[in-house]
């Protein structure tokens, strides 16, 4: 047996033998009763779980997650609800039959995915309550993996598979361990922080509606699986929220945000919140006097925030390694279609000059993506995803997908989800030589002026400033929808600028990442939150609560030949019928 260790930036984790109790350098295995309890039942359940003529799990992994979490808000100064809340999650994923042919990688007619049973667990480390609660989860996670199992094969006896795929690759088992850190969530001073940076916005009358959010927290999870592979990690998180809306005299709607995030409370940058907030107030005032953008087809310069969100909503979900599930004939209308790029893998799919990288090993400061091993305990490393424009791999975990059969340690939920994303070019530009391209673009195609888009917005934040979920479809739709354009200018030849209140891209795909003519030198790191499901039809983007996943991106300015844009299809709600009482008390 041999011991390796694999470095990775502040991360260290150590591939092991089979035997799960052998404990890597990086410190000592916890003996407490959760793992412990987790432990002794894992024996047990491999060992004694069959049911008379049935097959045994060949299979079983404990998640135990602990997360602890404060949301507190303000509008317009003032305070709203604080919710402090403390949890222990067990999850259970068991699988029976065997790694070429199991009970994974099927949905009946509820198209939610089976693999896991979930329970509450006691706060406190009961070593009796939570291996009671571990045999119970456990026996109902057996009940009906059978039954998965012997529905797909009923489904499957009749038919051929059109690609011989198997459902679980295997892995080297490895352990990882993390010292507990407790920390006190400093829920006052979150309180207060938000409280002041709303009221910022009390005295702009033009800004209808305004929150300022504040969700931190700690996560510890504990991991282990019958194989061999153990690990514990901390995950904690930190995010403030800023959101502004008004409504133009015509009705329309107009918003913005913006979010700062961190790995803990201390690391955000409390001190930018308000400047922060003061520019999101007074864009979204200033775009409410502004003209919508009619129809525009031509050259586009996509910056900073808009170049990361752009990339994040119509490419990136391109690059996650799913595989459409079997179903039964009746119901395969409803299903998946499949990612387009299972079958571009060895193609073009950026221009020559780029390359796109997925790093959860880099801790450079602003890269929050990061982790030591995956949910699946599979060590983290360096996945390059396209190189100089061609499309290597995607990301991928223990589930197979064609072409792509082992996993690139990117399991994040129930799902593969990037970490730090970083989009590289060969050829940068500077800002000078990059506007001159742009301008000559422009010029070339004989347009009245350019664009140029600086804000996107984002799938987890409605117009009314709540949270939402958005479903991103990933099948194979020649067009990719994205939110609407939030900070945008035509560009004349002359240099004046004009501001755009409202835009949004249309006839958009994949494809269209291709025609990237030019990048700047210098790239744009953004962090967001993102959430992605088992279903490989869609990919959610909802509301950024405890445990959802966040993806540093690194992207520089993206120049594209050819864009389309047009005004907002939506219908324009009706403005409010009294005017602001800001102005009535006499105060304006």
């Amino acid at each position: 047996m041999t011991v390796s260790e694999v470095h990775h930036g502040r991360f260290l984790a150590v591939a092991l033998g089979a035997v799960v109790g052998l404990v890597p350098a990086f410190g000592a295995e916890p003996e407490g009763a959760t793992m412990q309890a987790l432990r002794d039942e894992l024996a047990r359940s491999m060992a004694e779980l069959r049911m008379d003529g049935m097959p045994a799990p060949y299979f079983i992994a404990y998640t135990v997650v602990d997360a602890e979490t404060v949301e507190t808000g303000a509008s317009f100064g003032a305070s709203l609800p604080t919710t402090e809340s403390r949890s222990r999650r067990l999850h259970v994923e068991l699988r029976v039959g065997e790694p070429a042919f199991d009970n994974t990688n099927y949905r009946d007619r509820s198209f939610l995915p089976t693999r896991t049973q979930t329970r509450t667990l006691p706060l406190a480390d009961d070593y009796q309550e939570i291996r009671r609660q571990t045999w119970l989860a456990t026996d109902a996670a057996y009940k009906e993996a059978l039954e998965m199992l012997a529905k797909k094969r009923a489904v499957l006896q009749n038919e051929t598979r059109s690609e011989d795929v198997a459902d679980f690759h295997a892995q080297e088992p490895s352990s990882y361990f993390e010292e507990a850190v407790t920390t006190a969530l400093p829920v006052g001073e979150a309180r207060d922080l938000v409280r002041e940076v709303s009221s910022v916005f009390v005295d702009m009358p033009l800004v209808h509606n305004s929150t300022v959010d504040a969700t931190l927290g700690n996560r510890r999870i504990t991991y282990v699986n019958s194989e061999g592979t153990a690990f514990t990690r901390s995950d904690p998180h930190a995010t403030v929220w800023l959101r502004a809306q008004t409504q133009a005299e015509d009705g329309a709607v107009v918003d913005d945000f913006t979010a700062v995030h961190g790995q803990r409370w201390d690391e955000v940058d409390r001190e930018g919140l308000v400047a922060a907030a003061r520019e999101v107030g007074e864009t979204v005032a200033a775009r409410r006097a502004a003209t919508d953008l009619v129809r525009y087809t031509g050259p586009v310069l996509v910056t900073g925030q808009a170049a990361a969100e752009l990339f994040a909503q119509a490419f990136m979900p391109r690059l996650l390694g799913k595989r459409a599930p079997d179903m039964a004939a009746q119901f395969r209308r409803f299903g998946a279609s499949r990612n387009p790029f299972l079958d571009k893998l060895g193609g073009r799919v950026l221009p020559r000059l780029l390359t796109v990288v997925d790093d959860p090993t880099n801790a450079t400061d602003g890269f929050l993506g990061g982790f030591p091993v995956d949910d699946d305990g599979v060590p983290a490393s360096p996945t390059t995803l396209v190189e100089r424009g061609i499309l290597r791999t995607l990301l991928s975990t223990r589930n197979p997908v064609p072409g792509v059969d082992a996993s690139t340690g990117n399991r994040r939920g129930p799902g593969p989800l990037p970490s730090n994303l970083l989009v590289t070019s060969a050829r940068g530009l500077a800002p000078a030589d990059l506007n001159e391209e742009f301008a000559q673009l422009v010029a070339d195609w004989g347009t009245e002026y350019g664009v140029v888009v600086h804000r996107l917005g984002n799938p987890s934040v409605s117009q009314d400033g709540a949270s939402t979920t958005r479903v991103i479809v990933l099948g194979a739709s020649p067009e990719t929808s994205v939110e609407g354009v939030t900070l945008a200018y035509k560009v004349f030849p002359d240099g004046r600028r004009e501001l755009i209140r409202n835009a949004e891209f249309t006839a958009l795909s994949e494809a269209t990442f291709k025609d990237i003519v030019a990048v700047s030198e210098k790239p744009t790191v953004y962090t967001m939150s993102y959430d992605a499901s088992d279903f490989p039809a869609f990919s959610f983007s909802g509301v950024p609560g405890p445990g959802t996943p966040r993806i540093t991106i690194s992207i520089p300015d993206l120049l594209f030949e050819e864009l389309t844009l047009r005004k907002p299809s939506e219908n324009i709600p009706r403005p409010p019928v009294a005017g602001h009482p800001y102005f009535d008390d006499g105060r304006g």
